[in-house]
């Protein structure tokens, strides 16, 4: 305080020109201090902040755990769509029954006995023509149901590739506030660049593992084989609900190797040549119409049970084959039944449309997870 007091009494008795240069002097003075404290300032900045070096394994495992969520919902999403789908299949049947009652009345009317008749007198192709057109007329045509798998088929696999597509945008979407992914993984910068690269390794994938996801790979091929797993499927279907009306083994052989017309035609010999059908028709009873429509309607249940579910029936006697391949002393009808094995397990009726897109599904999840796996562990 002192020494203050003392300077400002000096400055006081100097001159004032000479204050007025000391001033100019500090005031230079100070105005240099603050130029170089700014250059020091820039030379500071100017210094590159050391850039921490991404631990490419602790960034793959990091986006692989990302990744873990993402395939379990697509999983369930799958599950899912394959029930939405399949039950489009038994809603078309169900809106169908409505012309059950329409079809009864045809069957009992003057003309539907007068081709019975005939039938039982000589031939009866003029019957089955009358039958038919009376079942496409009033209940639905072959060629509808058909579109009805397929449509279902089609749906489902499209669903699946729209699956892979959205776990693709939610994982990028996850990743949105983590730099350090996209520049360890090129593949996850765009997600134009993340979808193009995962189809592309999804191939090799697919080629590496050697399975049938071959099938999976390539849309168009995938959607042609299961389109013809569907008709199929159908017809076998059509044979084993007529198996279970009495339809005899020619009619079902074929029913079960023709087409869609075939089927149709199985499937109404089959409710024409079911035995409580055949005993209202010629009670004739005041109800009948109503009892024959309520027959095609519980045939109508059972196809739809059976084209998305399989025949319990089949796999009941599956079984039983299986046993007697076993247990009887025969080698002759050990044989046989070894045969008929075959025959059956080679089949689709045993377990429907849901096993078969089940397996496919499968199949897409496995290429899927392999493809996720290879892109984010292996990427350059």
């Amino acid at each position: 305080m002192n020494r203050m007091t003392r300077w400002m009494k000096h400055w006081q008795t100097l001159p004032p020109r000479n204050r007025a240069g000391a001033a100019l002097c500090l005031a230079a003075l100070i105005a240099c201090i603050i130029a170089l404290a700014y250059q020091i300032g820039g030379l500071v900045a100017d210094i590159p902040t050391p850039v921490r070096t991404p631990d490419p394994a602790a960034v793959h495992g990091r986006v692989w755990n990302k990744t873990q969520p993402l395939l379990e919902q697509a999983d369930r999403q799958a599950a899912q769509a394959l029930d939405k789908h399949l039950a489009s299949i038994h809603a078309f049947l169900d809106e169908r029954q409505a012309g059950s009652r329409a079809f009864a009345e045809q069957m009992l009317s003057l003309r539907g006995k007068w081709e019975l008749v005939k039938a039982e007198i000589g031939d009866n192709s003029d019957y089955a023509a009358f039958l038919q057109e009376a079942f496409d007329q009033h209940v639905f045509p072959m060629e509808d149901l058909e579109k009805a798998v397929d449509t279902a088929v089609r749906s489902y696999l499209a669903e699946l590739e729209s699956i892979d597509d959205d776990l693709l945008v939610r994982l990028r979407a996850d990743l949105a506030d983590d730099e350090l992914p996209r520049l360890v993984i090129p593949a996850l910068r765009s997600d134009q660049a993340l979808r193009s690269h995962y189809h592309e390794l999804s191939q090799r994938v697919a080629h590496d593992l050697r399975t049938d996801l071959t099938v999976v790979v390539a849309r168009e091929l995938f959607l042609w084989q299961a389109s013809n797993v569907a008709t199929d499927l159908t017809l076998k279907a059509g044979a084993a609900i007529a198996a279970r009306l009495g339809v005899s083994s020619t009619i079902l052989a074929a029913g079960a190797a023709s087409t869609w017309r075939t089927l149709g035609v199985g499937l109404v010999v089959a409710i024409v040549l079911d035995a409580v059908v055949n005993r209202i028709i010629k009670a004739a009873g005041y109800d009948a119409e109503e009892q024959i429509a309520g027959r095609v309607e519980e045939t109508l249940i059972a196809l739809g049970r059976t084209i998305t579910d399989g025949d319990p029936e089949a796999r009941a006697t599956l079984e039983k084959l299986k046993t007697m391949q076993r247990e009887d002393p025969d080698a002759e009808v050990r044989a046989e039944c070894a045969e008929s094995i075959r025959s059956i397990e080679a089949g689709t009726q045993l377990y429907g449309l849901r096993r078969e897109l089940s397996t496919i599904s499968a199949a897409r999840a496995s290429l899927r997870k392999e493809t996720l796996r290879r892109l984010i562990h292996e990427s350059e």
